[in-house]
C-alpha cells in the first residue's frame, strides 16, 4: 500500500460552474460581506434546496464523495453540510490563516469529517490552496473539486490571486448518523 495525502481532486463539467456563478449574482437573500476578510462576500445555499442548479451540482459532489469514501474504506454514511457557500474574492484578498475545517467551537464544525471546494474559473497567478504538511499546493482550475479530511491533519490556506477575482464552492460532508 502506498503513501497517501489524502488530499483528491475530481472534475465538475464547466457549465455547471458557469451555472453555480449565475446563481451567486441572482442570490441576494443569503449573500453577505464576509467580517473576517474584507472585500468578500459568501452566498449561502442549503442542502435541502430544489433549484436545479443546485441539485445538479450535489449530483456531482455527490459521485466525488462515494469514490472518496470507497478509495479510503469510510463506512459511516455521509452528507452535507446544511449549509454550504459560494465565496467571492476580490484580487488581492484570500483567506491566508493555516487553518483546518474543525477548529471551530461549537457542535457544528465537530462533524465536518470531509472537506469539499471546487474552483468556479481558472486563475492564472495564485488563487490555489496550500496544504503546507502534506506538501501540496493546488491549482485554481474552473471544474476542480477538492476533497479532503476536515481536521486537525489538514490544515490549509488560501493563496491570494493579485489581480483576478477567485470563486469557490465549499462545504463539508458530515456524518449521517444513519446507515
Amino acid at each position: 500500500m502506498g503513501l497517501y495525502n489524502f488530499i483528491e481532486k475530481y472534475k465538475v463539467p464547466e457549465n455547471i460552474c458557469d451555472e453555480l456563478l449565475i446563481y451567486y449574482n441572482k442570490n441576494t437573500e443569503y449573500t453577505y460581506k464576509r467580517k473576517d476578510i474584507k472585500m468578500t462576500n459568501d452566498s449561502v445555499f442549503f442542502n435541502s434546496s430544489q433549484h436545479p442548479t443546485i441539485l445538479k451540482f450535489f449530483l456531482e459532489i455527490s459521485k466525488a464523495i462515494k469514490h472518496y469514501m470507497e478509495k479510503y474504506n469510510l463506512i459511516e454514511s455521509l452528507i452535507t453540510s446544511v449549509d454550504n457557500k459560494i465565496q467571492h474574492y476580490q484580487p488581492g484578498v484570500g483567506y491566508t490563516t493555516l487553518h483546518y475545517e474543525r477548529h471551530l467551537s461549537g457542535s457544528q464544525a465537530r462533524n465536518r469529517q470531509v472537506v469539499y471546494m471546487l474552483y468556479l474559473n481558472t486563475i492564472k497567478e495564485g488563487g490555489g490552496t496550500e496544504f503546507p504538511f502534506q506538501g501540496v499546493i493546488t491549482k485554481p482550475v474552473k471544474g476542480d473539486l477538492i476533497l479532503w479530511p476536515a481536521d486537525f491533519t489538514h490544515p490549509h490556506r488560501g493563496i491570494i490571486a493579485s489581480k483576478e477575482e477567485k470563486f469557490i464552492v465549499t462545504g463539508w460532508f458530515e456524518y449521517n448518523g444513519f446507515k
